[in-house]
């Protein structure tokens, strides 16, 4: 990374603000350790630490190349370690299809076009990849197996290279080869996945054909204990987060169900009947018993329902707590954590009788989705305009209205799709896709209406694209409290 943008070798305010993009900006990492980092002569950033991560295909780096690595474990105590292309914008893309089927009049002017490009294109790449270099190195678990293309250090790590120079020489190489150029012409567009690391490029690149993997066997146990050393880390890391201010969370791994791993009273609320003539209500409530519940789920979730509830209530006299309103038995407003493996509730009582010193039981029931992919879909609306009707999740533009003098507009938009369903919507004007805001939503029944802004607003002929989770999964979570004082303590 340059921050000079060519010009003198920059601040220590820069480096600092660079380094702390380069932390925040990385995804799938629970905690840092051992950062250090340097400006080097030529204006760019010299960055080293050790990153703790569960899954490595989650790990995205920022800046740190065009490759990413897959984790792959199977039944027996094998594993495998795979290079794969990495997409724009840290999001994996699929391989676009070859154009060796085309006649041969057709696939030479394709060829001819996608040279072209390339050529434009190289300067560009020349200015941002010359000059990256980056190596990783491996210390896998269990006994290795057969690997290519990584070079085996004496003391059995694997060791892989990468410098942005050569695959620039390779790909001028590549470029001029027929049978190479009608397999990966519409890879190279630039809405293409890029240049495939395929035998021929592996080979130029790191000089072995074949896939970038390494396998390894006897993997029976860990090399070393994870959640004391994350904990250890942690602790610098919140020291490092003083330094270069707040760092996003990373997102646990997704709960696949089971049992919550711990539930805890954090706060207590009691409100006692007041005479109605006086016209005040302590805390501005009616007569209750509240309790805030913080639950560590089995993983990070994409949403609580609110259909999540209380299903019992008994106080240390017999007597039942429970609320008669389903209304108030169920959690309004569940709060999730920044990594999402954590939830806020407020389970609402009746107020206990005053011989009541406690809860004998609590018994309820969470239920949460996990998301999982995402996938993008052009709505097909002929125009953006009100009554225009899409080919996609039931389109429908209800309005389109502008917003202020400046020039942006809000759109509703009835789409077949419930909210949680929904991750981000763009507005695609010409080659550019920009993100919406959400401004609300209201219907049910499956069918809603969104409310987004695009502050340049929705030309009639610029397209929607929604993007929409690619898989949802419902999981029910019982939950169980025994034996607590009213301010939510064990009974001793």
């Amino acid at each position: 990374m340059d921050i000079t943008s060519g010009g003198q070798k920059g601040s220590d305010k820069q480096l600092k603000a660079a380094v702390g993009e380069i932390i925040k900006q990385t995804k799938g990492v629970e905690a840092w350790r051992d950062v250090s980092y340097e400006m080097l002569d030529d204006g760019r950033i010299g960055f080293k630490g050790t990153a703790y991560f569960r899954n490595l295909s989650d790990l995205d780096i920022p800046n740190q190349t065009m490759l990413e690595f897959d984790w792959t474990g199977a039944a027996g105590g094998t594993g495998e370690l795979t290079l794969r292309a990495k997409g724009k914008g840290g999001k994996e893309k699929p391989a676009a299809a070859p154009a060796d089927k085309l006649p041969a009049a057709e696939l030479a002017q394709k060829l001819k076009e996608s040279r072209a490009q390339y050529q434009q294109a190289k300067p560009m790449m020349a200015m941002i990849m010359g000059a990256m270099k980056h190596e990783v190195v491996f210390h896998l678990p269990g006994k290795r197996g057969k690997t290519s293309a990584f070079t085996v250090e004496p003391a059995g790590s694997l060791r892989l290279q990468f410098e942005g120079a050569k695959l620039l020489e390779a790909m001028d190489k590549l470029i001029s080869d027929d049978a190479w150029m009608a397999l990966n012409a519409n890879n190279l567009k630039p809405e293409g996945s890029g240049p495939q690391m395929d035998e021929r490029m592996s080979e130029l690149m790191f000089g072995e054909k074949g896939p970038v993997r390494a396998a390894v066997s006897g993997l029976t146990a860990a090399t070393f204990d994870y959640e004391t050393e994350v904990a250890a880390a942690k602790e610098d890391f919140a020291v490092l987060q003083e330094q270069f201010g707040p760092v996003v969370a990373a997102i646990a791994p997704p709960a696949q169900g089971g049992a919550l791993k711990s539930l805890k009273v954090v706060g207590v609320r009691l409100s006692h009947a007041v005479d109605e003539s006086l016209e005040v209500r302590p805390f501005g409530n009616d007569a209750g018993y509240t309790l805030a519940l913080l639950a560590e789920l089995p993983g990070s979730v994409h949403a609580i329902s609110d259909e999540s509830g209380l299903d019992s209530a008994i106080a240390s006299d017999g007597s039942d707590l429970l609320p008669e309103s389903e209304y108030k038995r169920n959690f309004s407003f569940p709060k999730l954590s920044a990594d999402k493996a954590s939830v806020l509730i407020e389970a609402e009582l009746n107020a206990p009788g005053p011989g009541v010193t406690g809860l004998k039981e609590l018994t309820g029931h969470l239920r949460y989705t996990v998301a999982s992919g995402t996938v993008e879909t052009d709505l097909g609306l002929p125009k953006l305009a009100a009554d225009a009707k899409g080919k996609a999740h039931g389109a429908e533009v209800k309005s389109v209205s502008d917003k202020s003098d400046e020039g942006s507009q809000t759109i509703e938009l009835q789409l077949d799709l419930e909210p949680g369903a929904l991750k981000a919507m763009y507005v695609v004007i010409g080659k550019e896709k920009t993100e919406l805001q959400q401004r609300g939503y209201g219907g049910g029944g499956g069918t809603y209406v969104f409310t987004y802004e695009s502050e340049k607003g929705f030309p009639a002929k610029s397209r929607i694209v929604v993007e929409t989770y690619a898989e949802m999964n419902t999981y029910d979570t019982p939950f169980k409290l025994e034996n607590i004082t009213l301010l939510g303590e064990p009974v001793e």
